[in-house]
């Protein structure tokens, strides 16, 4: 079971979302909301392809407490290398934890293989907003326990119980979770 950055950001919004997605049930190809959040990423900022690069990490955290090693990945859509910058392009207008989480993954994954990344912008395109994210040393054992806890949900046994349907209506997998239920 290898932790990427995307069931990282599940983690802090969803705990079945990431189960089922971690046991490769998608339904990201069904969802208008993340095919519009593609299209802002890959429109945005067209100038990005001549001087940031596409990145592909990986790193293996040890848990020697109970013997177990967890692969790590991530693919960074932009890295500004020359500034060792992470930038992260959002749809959404909410300033989620999930996304600061997320890039304080890539910071970690980039660290830890020992390449300079200093700090990550999230960037909301539609709302013409960004946000800076740094991440500290002393955060590592944080960010550590959140691959800790992600690998525990993604390697149970039971898919997690749905949130409050009123959290659910904008996920792609919505249907997945509440088909046949009545409407609240």
């Amino acid at each position: 079971m290898t932790i990427n950055a995307t069931l990282i950001n599940y983690l802090h919004l969803c705990y079945r979302k990431l189960w089922l997605h971690a046991n490769v049930i998608r339904m990201e190809h069904t969802s208008e909301v993340v095919s519009e959040g593609k299209l802002i990423g890959e429109e945005s900022y067209p100038q990005r392809a001549d001087k940031n690069q596409e990145l592909e990490i990986s790193y293996e955290l040890h848990f020697p407490s109970y013997g177990i090693t967890v692969g790590c990945s991530a693919k960074i859509d932009f890295f500004d290398t020359k500034l060792g910058v992470v930038h992260e392009t959002k749809k959404s207008s909410a300033k989620e934890f999930a996304h600061e989480a997320q890039v304080k993954f890539y910071l970690y994954l980039l660290r830890k293989n020992e390449i300079e990344a200093n700090y990550g912008i999230l960037e909301y395109p539609k709302f013409r907003h960004t946000e800076r994210v740094e991440l500290h040393e002393d955060e590592y054992e944080t960010v550590e326990s959140w691959i800790w806890k992600a690998y525990q949900i993604a390697t149970q046994e039971d898919c997690p119980a749905a949130l409050a349907k009123s959290k659910c209506k904008n996920c792609s997998y919505f249907e997945f979770c509440w088909s046949g239920e009545e409407d609240v």
